[in-house]
């Protein structure tokens, strides 16, 4: 304050030196109420909201980075819903159905932290009228029959082509017995391969290394979608299969690529898959379609059970909702004998 006084810029008063009171330090925050007054950018909400979850990368660079993206594109504001409600035409009924309670959840923790006011403007937004096609379409033993014919005797390989139809025969026998995901199939290592008690340990996948980044076409071993291991039991037909493609040495991928390493399942279905669907006149299904003809197989041979512990489920659920029409038809039980005339 001395250099204050020799300038003259003294206060006399000393107002300008008292501490402020508790009032005054008050109207000068500003309150939850004047930030909920800010005209929010839904982009602005929606990373301070992930960022408040404290989520890995792996798990950010999952759905949480594809909505980002859509609200980066359309730049709303919290309470425009517009360009979500568009987004009903363009994506998968339960696509839109996920995203909208991701959408959700972030402006209900906007509007406990007091960052938004009102009511929540993605609650009660339904998705498009027009039923889901049912995924599960198996192939039947005649579709089966002649597209493993296809691969025997590259049929329709065109004969300068580097990725011979032959290569890919064993791995689409093991997928049509099994019913394994593509990615346990491209992920399965000889070390899992016990032909002595035949049995095929599913302890791992091949799939994206999205804690990198989200865009990444690396692959990496991970674990299962289920995070649990399983095990299949080797039939005859599955035993002989793997006998036949076993190396002297068993060490890497059961399944190889062209190029060695492993089999990627986007080339294939490119190059392989679907040029042999489009050639016989049979209906496109992607490859994991080969699960849900074993599973419905199974489940109208065997029952709901086993086919949830070939597919590596730990409840009915799943099966349940997807493979309950293909079980038996219910008789009624034989309990109450006719009365005698």
């Amino acid at each position: 304050m001395s250099y204050e006084w020799e300038l003259g810029q003294f206060d006399l008063s000393l107002d300008r030196y008292r501490l402020k009171n508790r009032k005054q330090q008050k109207s000068e925050t500003p309150t939850k109420q004047e930030v909920t007054k800010q005209d929010l950018k839904l982009l602005e909400l929606w990373d301070r909201w992930v960022e408040s979850l404290h989520l890995p990368e792996s798990t950010k660079n999952g759905h949480y980075h594809y909505i980002r993206q859509a609200i980066r594109k359309h730049r709303p504001k919290v309470n425009e819903v517009e360009w979500f409600t568009d987004l009903r035409e363009t994506c998968a009924p339960s696509t839109w159905i996920s995203r909208r309670n991701y959408l959700k959840s972030c402006i209900q923790w906007a509007i406990n932290e007091g960052l938004f006011s009102g009511k929540n403007p993605y609650v009660g937004l339904k998705p498009r009228k027009d039923r889901e096609p049912d995924k599960v379409k198996p192939f039947s033993p005649e579709e089966i029959s002649k597209i493993l014919k296809a691969l025997d005797t590259n049929q329709f390989c065109h004969p300068c082509s580097h990725y011979k139809h032959t290569h890919y025969s064993a791995f689409v026998r093991f997928l049509l017995i099994t019913g394994c995901r593509l990615g346990e199939a491209t992920g399965l290592t000889w070390d899992c391969v016990d032909f002595q008690n035949r049995i095929i340990t599913i302890k791992q996948a091949l799939g994206r290394d999205i804690a990198n980044s989200p865009n990444t076409s690396r692959k990496i071993l991970k674990e299962t979608k289920t995070g649990k291991v399983h095990y299949i039991p080797m039939n005859p037909a599955l035993f002989d299969l793997l006998k036949t493609i076993k190396p002297e040495k068993t060490k890497g991928f059961v399944f190889q690529g062209l190029k060695g390493k492993y089999i990627d399942t986007g080339t294939f279905r490119r190059r392989v898959w679907k040029p042999i669907l489009e050639k016989l006149g049979i209906e496109y299904r992607y490859p994991y379609q080969t699960r849900h003809t074993v599973l419905s197989a199974v489940a109208s041979s065997q029952g709901l059970l086993a086919a949830a512990k070939l597919a590596g489920h730990q409840s009915l659920d799943m099966v349940s909702r997807h493979y309950a029409r293909f079980t038996d038809e219910v008789e009624l039980p034989d309990l109450v004998e006719p009365e005698e005339e």
